[in-house]
């Protein structure tokens, strides 16, 4: 059967010249017109053979298939167009559609045929370019390096897919490193990825000859097509003629295209700290950037990375509001040393961003930033929002910072780390499964086991040492011999921790707890399976909500998503009031 077809396909391309040299002669009249229902049928037939026809090319590598793949959209759509009002036509022409269309852009991509913010099609002496439409997507034509459509593979960290069944071919908009600012370049993650759906776009059918109908559409030239890129959460149907089908849509997809990308760092980053490539701590833009957006900064835990986050933020982005409203940083950082390096890193990779987005200071939405910390990531969100004074310092050493002797270059970097005002810009703070008063896991035999394998940056090491030689006896016993790592700093004992837990945040801040509670603890309590629901609480939240889940889970279980969900519902209220 598909030797049949591509043979009658092929024969259609050999005498497409000597059809189309009759049609401009004009010797024969236009066909009567055809009833709605069997003229959508023919077309949805011959979208099908054209389909078979073209998947057979497709497996040979024979260039023909990209016309091919387009002649059966075309039909597909005209079935469609000259139908609208029957289910079935628009069910059946719906798949051969979307199928045909993955076969056109596969084909394309196969033969070098998307450049120039297009698809070209025809014979290779008259392309002719089918032109990308994006349609309220944050970006320009220049800005897409490539198309993919539906298919990446499923990720263990992902609970499920968000999609929606209707008209059109879910793909991947992988967004042009090189096309960004400087800007957008600091922040780009690995890879940045958009949700959005392929439609290619026709015309309304014209009426043919008897010659065309023999010839089928290798007789004309190309209709005028373009491929519409459309953001499904903002766009929810196409218009087809009369019809109006909804758009089909994955959300998840382009979470799952940033995953592969994404080199698994958390325990390269949790034993060799401060490295190279994946163990550097950076802020990443999971979008491009839009004004009138709140940012949200996810902040992950101890041995994680930001993949960590991607279940709730396939939740999170199925919800419209959050995704017209909010937009999603990522803070990737080493998890096994320094604590305060990283904290200082993160505090000045979000005051530049802000800075550099909106160096005048006119989008509101930049001044109401939410942080939402794991575990230690919420350590990390509490050292954005507070007044560190001395405490810091008091237990580094026994002497005050001005005695202290360093060269300048230490001394500055000392400073940066001990010495903190609560960023003015962040407002709110949620804390999950955060241990504001430690572990007990971190003091048994495999934290020290962990503490152990860690490697100490060599700028920390190096300025540690520096302060030992020239200042004799006076660092505080928890940075005398080393500076601790994280796991030593999660102890209950650590003065480092005990210090950071009597802080409290600035009074614009308005926080939150999510604590696991699915275990139970030696001593007669509940925990997470690490954090005990006591460490977890911490005073002054406006509110504390309970998860039955474990410590590794506790941010991807349902109850934690609709609860972060309702606190950004109320941040908006709150934002939205007059100030």
């Amino acid at each position: 059967m598909h030797r049949l077809l591509s043979f009658s396909w092929l024969a259609c391309l050999l005498i497409a010249g000597v059809a189309a040299r009759l049609v401009i002669a004009g010797s024969l009249p236009p066909a009567p017109p055809e009833e709605p229902l069997p003229a959508a049928q023919r077309s949805l037939r011959l979208a099908g053979e054209y389909l078979a026809a073209s998947c057979e090319m497709l497996r040979r590598g024979d260039r023909h298939a990209i016309d091919g793949y387009y002649v059966a959209c075309q039909e597909a759509w005209n079935a469609v167009q000259t139908c609208p009002q029957s289910a079935d036509i628009l069910a059946a022409a719906g798949e051969v559609y979307a199928d045909a269309l993955a076969g056109f852009l596969e084909a394309a991509r196969r033969h070098g045929r998307i450049a120039e913010g297009g698809v070209w099609v025809g014979p290779p002496g008259r392309l002719v370019k089918v032109p990308f439409a994006p349609r309220a997507l944050p970006v320009s034509v220049e800005a897409i390096a490539s198309l993919e459509p539906q298919g990446q593979h499923d990720d263990k960290r992902m609970g499920r897919r968000c999609l929606r069944h209707g008209f059109g071919l879910p793909v991947v908009v992988r967004l042009d490193r090189d096309a960004a600012g400087a800007l957008e370049r600091r922040f780009l993650p690995d890879r940045q990825s958009l949700a959005a759906t392929a439609v290619l776009r026709f015309d309304v059918p014209g009426a043919e000859n008897a010659i065309q109908k023999f010839t089928g559409p290798a007789a004309r030239d190309h209709a005028a097509a373009v491929l519409d890129l459309a953001n499904p959460i903002e766009i929810a149907a196409v218009r087809i003629g009369s019809a109006s089908p909804h758009l089909a849509a994955d959300l998840t997809a382009p979470l799952l295209d940033v995953l592969s990308a994404t080199p698994p760092s958390g325990i390269q980053g949790f034993l060799q700290p401060f490295g190279d490539g994946a163990t550097r701590p950076r802020l990443e833009f999971l979008e491009p950037h839009q004004p009138g957006r709140i940012p949200v900064v996810f902040i992950h835990g101890l041995a994680s990375d930001e993949g960590t986050w991607f279940d709730m933020l396939n939740e999170l982005r199925a919800w419209p509001e959050f995704h017209r409203r909010f937009e999603p940083w990522l803070f990737h950082y080493p998890t096994g040393a320094s604590f305060l390096q990283a904290s200082a890193t993160l505090r000045a990779e979000l005051t530049a961003a802000v800075a550099a987005i909106d160096p005048a200071g006119r989008d509101p939405a930049l001044r109401d930033l939410v942080l939402v910390g794991h575990s230690m990531g919420g350590l990390h969100a509490k050292m954005m929002v507070v007044d560190s004074g001395t405490a810091i310092w008091d237990v580094i050493a026994t002497v005050p910072f001005e005695s202290m002797r360093l060269s300048l270059p230490a001394r500055a970097i000392v400073q940066r780390l001990a010495f903190f005002r609560p960023l003015p810009f962040v407002t709110r703070v949620i804390y999950i499964a955060t241990p504001h008063r430690g572990s007990i896991v971190a003091s048994m035999g495999i934290g020290r086991l962990a503490s152990l394998a860690v490697r100490e940056p060599a700028e920390i090491s190096a300025i540690r040492e520096q302060a030992v030689a020239l200042n004799p006896g006076v660092l505080g016993p928890e940075y005398a011999d080393r500076v601790p790592t994280t796991v030593e700093l999660l102890r209950p004992s650590s003065t480092t921790l005990q210090a950071l837990d009597r802080l409290r945040p600035a009074c614009w801040v308005a926080t939150h707890s999510i604590i696991g509670d699915g275990h139970a603890s030696l001593t007669g309590g509940r925990d997470d399976g690490v954090v005990a629901v006591e460490s977890a609480r911490t005073p002054g939240v406006i509110s504390e909500v309970c998860v039955p889940a474990k410590h590794t889970r506790v941010h991807h279980h349902a109850l934690a998503i609709i609860e972060v969900q309702a606190i950004l519902r109320r941040h908006l209220a709150e934002c939205d009031r007059p100030r």
